[in-house]
């Protein structure tokens, strides 16, 4: 039952909508069954009673066949979506099983390459061992030779003396002596070349190695002599940066030098142009503050910091000192000049 319901759910599912209708229009009708109304009346001649049966309209339930058949379609539609997803199934299950399929084709494919190879190894091996095998073969036949020759040399040796009768086997086996010397002297002859040429070839790979060991050495050589000339090249930025770094430094000491001299020089020209006025303490000092042009001329004076000895006839006998002595010394270094200067005064 449960498989018949899966595999027609179309079926099933018109037969319930179906069963729902018929189910409604029969309770409907019920409903609207007509009722019987019993009514008394009272005559003179005789007390009756009529039944008066009270006859209403049929009332009909109409079932709308346009929703059942849109419910019926979209039923389909259901049915339909399932059951187009059920064959991509099927079909995505089939190209897989053809990918399973192709692949299992392919591994075996690979297998019978791989056994195939295994086997035309193990021919080659074979052939190998074969040639080996005749190599010796030929080798052992070659001393079974020349033994043959040498007992032939012993017998003809031993049979030197019946001339007549052995100088045909005599001459025969000088034959096979000179035959058997001739093959000998051929495969010595190759086995020279063979030795000459394995010799080579090992020099070859000698000398090969020698020049890969030398390429290499001068690789290293080169990685050396790179490395010590950034080491030295590092060195010398270094060594020229702190040589520069020195020179800044003496020539800042220098420029300071110059400077305290120069300062002194102006201090030491105002001096000689001071004017001791009357009652002025020996204690006295203040702190010139001096504008002056390019040429040396006093722009300004200020009489500043000046300490408790200081007087007022000091601080102007100093200002007038400043004025006559412009213009003021010049700078040994035209650098050095300052607008500004400062310094303290004390005559």
């Amino acid at each position: 039952m449960l498989n018949f319901l899966i595999k027609h759910p179309v079926a099933v599912s018109f037969a319930i909508v179906l069963h729902v209708v018929v189910a409604i229009a029969v309770a409907y009708q019920w409903h609207s069954t007509p009722m019987t109304i019993k009514m008394a009346s009272q005559d003179d001649s005789s007390k009756t009673t009529q039944a008066v049966n009270q006859i209403q309209p049929m009332k009909t339930f109409t079932v709308d066949s346009a929703a059942v058949q849109q419910q019926i379609a979209r039923i389909k539609e259901e049915e339909a979506e399932k059951l187009a997803t059920q064959k991509q199934l099927e079909a995505k299950s089939a190209k897989e099983r053809e990918k399973l399929a192709e692949l299992k084709k392919k591994q075996q494919i690979e297998a019978k390459k791989a056994e195939q190879a295994k086997k035309n190894a193990i021919a080659e091996k074979r052939k190998a061992d074969a040639e080996k095998r005749k190599a010796a073969e030929a080798k052992q036949m070659a001393d079974k030779q020349k033994q043959r020759v040498e007992a032939e040399k012993k017998r003809a040796l031993a049979e030197k003396a019946k001339a007549d009768r052995a100088k045909k086997e005599a001459a025969l086996a000088e034959k096979k002596k000179a035959d058997a010397k001739a093959q000998m002297v051929k495969v010595e002859k190759q086995r020279k070349a063979e030795e000459a040429r394995k010799k080579a070839l090992e020099q070859e790979i000698a000398n090969k190695a020698v020049e890969k060991q030398k390429l290499e050495e001068d690789a290293l050589q080169a990685m050396l002599e790179k490395e010590r000339a950034e080491e030295k090249a590092a060195y010398q930025k270094l060594q020229a940066a702190a040589d520069a770094k020195k020179r800044q430094q003496q020539k800042q000491q220098q420029l300071l030098s110059l400077k305290e001299t120069y300062i002194s020089s102006i201090a030491a020209k105002v001096k000689d142009n001071w004017r001791t006025p009357a009652r002025i303490s020996d204690q006295a000092q203040c702190e010139l503050d001096i504008t002056q042009s390019p040429g040396g001329n006093v722009t300004s004076v200020k009489v500043v910091n000046c300490n408790q000895f200081a007087s007022e006839q000091f601080k102007k006998a100093a200002e007038k000192a400043v004025y006559r002595s412009e213009p003021l010394p010049k700078p040994p270094v035209a650098e050095l000049f300052e607008r500004n200067i400062k310094f303290v005064f004390k005559p």
